[in-house]
Protein backbone atom coordinates (compact mmCIF):
# COMPACT_ATOMS: atom_id res chain seq x y z
CA UNK A 1 0.00 0.00 0.00
CA UNK A 2 1.73 3.49 -1.01
CA UNK A 3 2.29 5.46 1.87
CA UNK A 4 1.57 8.92 2.64
CA UNK A 5 4.36 10.78 0.67
CA UNK A 6 3.50 9.24 -2.43
CA UNK A 7 0.02 10.40 -1.78
CA UNK A 8 1.08 13.93 -1.14
CA UNK A 9 2.80 13.64 -4.45
CA UNK A 10 0.03 12.45 -5.93
CA UNK A 11 -2.14 15.62 -5.07
CA UNK A 12 0.78 18.14 -5.95
CA UNK A 13 0.57 16.39 -8.88
CA UNK A 14 -2.89 16.88 -9.76
CA UNK A 15 -2.90 20.36 -8.59
CA UNK A 16 -0.23 21.20 -10.95
CA UNK A 17 -1.35 19.30 -14.16
CA UNK A 18 -5.01 20.64 -13.88
CA UNK A 19 -5.54 23.23 -10.81
CA UNK A 20 -7.49 26.03 -12.25
CA UNK A 21 -8.49 24.29 -15.12
CA UNK A 22 -11.88 22.71 -16.35
CA UNK A 23 -11.44 19.04 -16.59
CA UNK A 24 -12.53 15.85 -18.47
CA UNK A 25 -13.98 13.91 -15.72
CA UNK A 26 -14.99 10.03 -17.04
CA UNK A 27 -15.17 6.25 -15.98
CA UNK A 28 -14.24 4.07 -18.90
CA UNK A 29 -15.15 0.85 -16.95
CA UNK A 30 -18.03 2.45 -15.48
CA UNK A 31 -18.04 1.93 -11.98
CA UNK A 32 -17.64 5.60 -10.96
CA UNK A 33 -20.19 7.97 -11.68
CA UNK A 34 -18.77 10.82 -12.98
CA UNK A 35 -22.03 13.44 -13.35
CA UNK A 36 -21.49 16.91 -13.16
CA UNK A 37 -17.67 17.02 -12.47
CA UNK A 38 -17.54 15.74 -16.41
CA UNK A 39 -16.35 19.73 -17.19
CA UNK A 40 -16.40 21.28 -13.99
CA UNK A 41 -13.35 23.34 -12.69
CA UNK A 42 -10.81 21.58 -10.97
CA UNK A 43 -9.52 23.65 -7.57
CA UNK A 44 -6.76 20.72 -6.66
CA UNK A 45 -5.55 18.29 -4.69
CA UNK A 46 -5.30 17.37 -1.27
CA UNK A 47 -3.43 14.27 0.72
CA UNK A 48 -3.77 13.65 4.05
CA UNK A 49 -2.05 10.58 5.04
CA UNK A 50 -3.22 7.98 2.92
CA UNK A 51 -6.34 9.62 1.64
CA UNK A 52 -6.43 11.88 -1.76
CA UNK A 53 -9.06 14.82 -2.20
CA UNK A 54 -9.75 15.97 -5.37
CA UNK A 55 -11.84 18.90 -5.36
CA UNK A 56 -13.78 20.62 -7.55
CA UNK A 57 -16.31 23.75 -7.84
CA UNK A 58 -18.94 24.20 -5.70
CA UNK A 59 -17.95 21.90 -3.27
CA UNK A 60 -17.47 19.05 -5.40
CA UNK A 61 -15.24 16.52 -3.89
CA UNK A 62 -13.59 12.95 -5.12
CA UNK A 63 -12.02 10.58 -2.40
CA UNK A 64 -9.58 8.03 -3.22
CA UNK A 65 -7.78 5.36 -1.16
CA UNK A 66 -5.51 3.25 -3.43
CA UNK A 67 -5.58 0.34 -1.06
CA UNK A 68 -3.17 -2.50 -1.30
CA UNK A 69 -3.20 -2.87 -4.95
CA UNK A 70 -4.99 0.68 -6.12
CA UNK A 71 -2.67 2.64 -8.96
CA UNK A 72 -2.99 6.26 -10.31
CA UNK A 73 -0.50 7.35 -12.70
CA UNK A 74 -0.24 9.92 -15.27
CA UNK A 75 0.53 10.12 -18.81
CA UNK A 76 -0.39 12.30 -22.41
CA UNK A 77 -3.34 11.27 -23.90
CA UNK A 78 -4.28 8.56 -25.20
CA UNK A 79 -7.17 5.39 -25.58
CA UNK A 80 -7.49 4.26 -21.99
CA UNK A 81 -6.04 0.71 -21.54
CA UNK A 82 -7.43 -1.38 -18.72
CA UNK A 83 -9.75 -1.49 -16.04
CA UNK A 84 -10.05 2.50 -15.36
CA UNK A 85 -12.47 3.92 -12.76
CA UNK A 86 -11.48 7.11 -13.16
CA UNK A 87 -10.18 9.29 -15.65
CA UNK A 88 -9.08 13.37 -15.02
CA UNK A 89 -7.92 14.61 -18.50
CA UNK A 90 -7.47 18.25 -20.07
CA UNK A 91 -6.11 17.92 -23.81
CA UNK A 92 -2.83 16.84 -22.95
CA UNK A 93 -3.02 14.65 -19.96
CA UNK A 94 -4.93 11.87 -18.77
CA UNK A 95 -4.36 10.77 -14.83
CA UNK A 96 -6.24 7.64 -14.69
CA UNK A 97 -6.82 5.07 -11.15
CA UNK A 98 -7.36 1.74 -11.47
CA UNK A 99 -8.39 -0.87 -8.58
CA UNK A 100 -8.68 1.80 -6.02
CA UNK A 101 -9.93 0.62 -2.11
CA UNK A 102 -12.47 3.65 -2.54
CA UNK A 103 -13.14 5.98 -5.29
CA UNK A 104 -16.25 7.89 -4.20
CA UNK A 105 -18.28 11.28 -4.39
CA UNK A 106 -18.85 12.52 -0.61
CA UNK A 107 -19.90 15.94 1.03
CA UNK A 108 -17.81 18.41 3.04
CA UNK A 109 -18.91 16.69 6.05
CA UNK A 110 -18.00 13.44 5.26
CA UNK A 111 -14.57 14.98 4.22
CA UNK A 112 -14.29 16.59 7.84
CA UNK A 113 -15.40 13.03 9.45
CA UNK A 114 -12.51 11.85 7.20
CA UNK A 115 -9.72 14.65 8.81
CA UNK A 116 -11.24 14.14 12.41
CA UNK A 117 -10.60 10.49 12.51
CA UNK A 118 -7.30 10.65 10.90
CA UNK A 119 -4.12 11.07 13.25
CA UNK A 120 -1.75 13.81 12.42
CA UNK A 121 -0.04 13.46 8.85
CA UNK A 122 4.00 14.35 9.63
CA UNK A 123 3.82 15.65 5.97
CA UNK A 124 0.95 18.69 7.10
CA UNK A 125 2.27 21.96 8.16
CA UNK A 126 -1.07 21.74 10.18
CA UNK A 127 0.07 18.54 12.26
CA UNK A 128 -0.82 18.13 16.24
CA UNK A 129 1.75 15.47 16.70
CA UNK A 130 0.63 15.76 20.44
CA UNK A 131 -2.81 14.47 18.89
CA UNK A 132 -0.99 11.05 18.19
CA UNK A 133 1.16 10.45 21.30
CA UNK A 134 -2.27 11.19 23.44
CA UNK A 135 -3.89 8.25 21.38
CA UNK A 136 -0.62 6.10 21.26
CA UNK A 137 -0.09 6.62 24.87
CA UNK A 138 -3.93 5.37 25.70
CA UNK A 139 -3.00 1.74 24.16
CA UNK A 140 -1.22 -1.20 25.63
CA UNK A 141 -0.65 -2.23 21.73
CA UNK A 142 3.02 -2.63 20.79
CA UNK A 143 4.41 0.89 19.08
CA UNK A 144 5.01 -0.74 16.25
CA UNK A 145 1.54 -1.80 15.53
CA UNK A 146 0.72 1.91 16.84
CA UNK A 147 2.67 3.51 14.13
CA UNK A 148 0.60 1.95 11.38
CA UNK A 149 -2.33 3.16 13.04
CA UNK A 150 -3.64 5.61 10.62
CA UNK A 151 -4.91 7.34 13.89
CA UNK A 152 -1.73 7.58 15.53
CA UNK A 153 0.02 8.74 12.54
CA UNK A 154 -1.56 9.51 9.11
CA UNK A 155 0.16 8.02 6.24
CA UNK A 156 3.04 5.96 8.12
CA UNK A 157 3.43 2.16 7.15
CA UNK A 158 5.54 -0.34 7.19
CA UNK A 159 8.43 0.99 5.35
CA UNK A 160 9.05 4.16 7.67
CA UNK A 161 7.66 2.76 11.03
CA UNK A 162 10.14 0.31 10.55
CA UNK A 163 13.00 3.02 8.99
CA UNK A 164 12.55 5.19 12.88
CA UNK A 165 12.14 1.94 14.60
CA UNK A 166 15.44 1.06 13.60
CA UNK A 167 16.85 4.59 13.76
CA UNK A 168 15.68 5.24 17.68
CA UNK A 169 17.25 1.39 18.23
CA UNK A 170 13.51 1.37 19.67
CA UNK A 171 11.75 -2.16 20.77
CA UNK A 172 9.11 -2.27 18.66
CA UNK A 173 7.54 -4.43 21.10
CA UNK A 174 7.02 -1.63 23.69
CA UNK A 175 3.89 -0.68 24.60
CA UNK A 176 2.80 2.59 24.11
CA UNK A 177 1.82 3.14 27.36
CA UNK A 178 5.08 3.01 28.29
CA UNK A 179 6.62 4.97 25.17
CA UNK A 180 7.95 8.41 27.17
CA UNK A 181 6.81 12.00 25.08
CA UNK A 182 10.13 12.59 24.38
CA UNK A 183 11.03 9.44 22.38
CA UNK A 184 7.80 10.15 20.74
CA UNK A 185 8.61 14.03 20.08
CA UNK A 186 12.26 12.23 18.68
CA UNK A 187 10.67 9.53 16.35
CA UNK A 188 7.96 12.55 15.08
CA UNK A 189 10.41 14.83 14.42
CA UNK A 190 12.25 11.68 12.22
CA UNK A 191 9.17 11.00 10.38
CA UNK A 192 8.62 14.32 9.50
CA UNK A 193 12.13 14.29 7.59
CA UNK A 194 12.15 11.16 6.28
CA UNK A 195 8.78 11.53 4.68
CA UNK A 196 9.66 15.10 3.50
CA UNK A 197 12.60 13.47 1.67
CA UNK A 198 11.12 10.75 0.43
Amino acid sequence: MPEGHVIHRLANQFSDTFGGERVRVTSPQGRFDAGDLDGALFEGGEALGKHLFLDFEADRIVHIHLGLIGKLAFAPLAPPKGEVRLRVSDLQTAADLRGPQWCRRITPDEREAVVEASGPDPLRDDADPVRGFTRLHRSGKSVAALLMDQKVAAGVGNIFRAEVLFRHRLDPTVPGKELPRRSWDLLWADLVDLMHRA
